[in-house]
């Protein structure tokens, strides 16, 4: 039998989510592969359905994540902007510190139940 287990995905949002797990994946495997197109492909996303996932939160938040670069000769690529690699940080490190708290309040309230 599975063990009763809390799971929380944070979302940050103004009128609408503009940010969440999808969208740091999404930055992640940018990162890693240098390209929004590479990084929706290993994600199963349309590039179109990536792209808007991008400029929905730019949008939000005021600053571009990423800076691209137009294809040619060696192929075009995308980099995180310095702002998005410290919101990033910054969104990481709440993420786990909630997880955290929220872990600890998770035992208080159900440990009969685990």
């Amino acid at each position: 039998m599975e063990k009763l287990h809390l799971t929380l995905r944070i979302r940050l949002a103004k009128e609408d989510i503009f940010f969440g797990p999808g969208v740091v994946t999404l930055l992640t495997l940018t990162k890693e592969f240098e390209s929004l197109n590479g990084a929706a492909k290993e994600m199963n996303l349309s590039y179109t359905k990536a792209y808007k996932m991008i400029k929905v939160a730019e949008k939000a938040l005021g600053f571009k994540l990423l800076d691209r670069k137009i294809g040619g000769i060696g192929g075009g690529g995308s980099s995180l902007t310095p702002e998005c690699i410290e919101f990033l940080k910054q969104y990481i490190a709440f993420d786990k510190e909630i997880n955290s708290i929220s872990n600890e309040l998770f035992n208080k309230y159900f440990k009969t139940y685990l």
